[in-house]
C-alpha cells in the first residue's frame, strides 16, 4: 500500500459492522481510529504496539484522576487523554484487520487492557474521593464500587 489515502480506503473496507454501535463510536471514535490506524501502518507499528499506546494514554488519565486534585483543567486533560486512548483502542483492531496480523495473542492483550480500564476507572474515582473529597460519611466511598 502506498499513500495514506490508499491506506484509509483499505481501512474503510476493513471495518466491523456498525449495527448496535453508539453514535460516538460510529461518527467520532471509529473515524479517529481509522486515521490513527493509517498513521500506525505508515509508521510500521504492530496492532499490539497500538494497544500499548492506547493503554498508556488511558492509564495516564486514570492515574491523574487518582493522584491530582480535581479541577476543570484536570477534567479537560483527562477527557482528552481518554478520548485519544479510546481512539487508539479502535485503531488496534482496524490495523489488525488491515494487515491480517490479528491473532489470539493480540486479542488477549486488547481484552486485558480493556478489563484493566474498567476496573481502574472505578478505583481512580474511589481514590480521588478518598484523597480530595469532603464527604459527609466514609460510606460515600462505596459509591464508585
Amino acid at each position: 500500500m502506498g499513500s495514506t489515502g490508499t491506506v484509509l480506503r483499505e481501512l474503510r473496507g476493513a471495518q466491523k459492522s456498525a449495527k448496535g454501535v453508539s453514535l460516538y463510536s460510529r461518527y467520532v471514535n471509529r473515524p479517529a481510529g481509522r486515521m490513527l490506524a493509517a498513521g500506525a501502518y505508515r509508521a510500521g507499528l504492530t496492532p499490539n504496539q497500538v494497544t500499548l499506546v492506547s493503554a498508556a494514554f488511558t492509564y495516564a488519565a486514570l492515574a491523574a484522576v487518582a493522584l491530582v486534585e480535581p479541577s476543570w483543567t484536570l477534567g479537560l486533560a483527562v477527557y482528552a487523554a481518554l478520548a485519544v486512548g479510546f481512539a487508539f483502542d479502535s485503531a488496534d483492531g482496524q490495523l489488525a484487520r488491515l494487515t491480517g496480523r490479528g491473532g489470539p495473542d493480540g486479542e488477549w492483550l486488547d481484552h486485558v487492557v480493556d478489563c484493566g480500564k474498567l476496573l481502574l476507572v472505578h478505583a481512580a474515582v474511589l481514590i480521588s474521593f478518598y484523597r480530595f473529597g469532603e464527604l459527609p460519611s466514609e460510606a460515600w466511598l462505596l459509591l464508585p464500587l
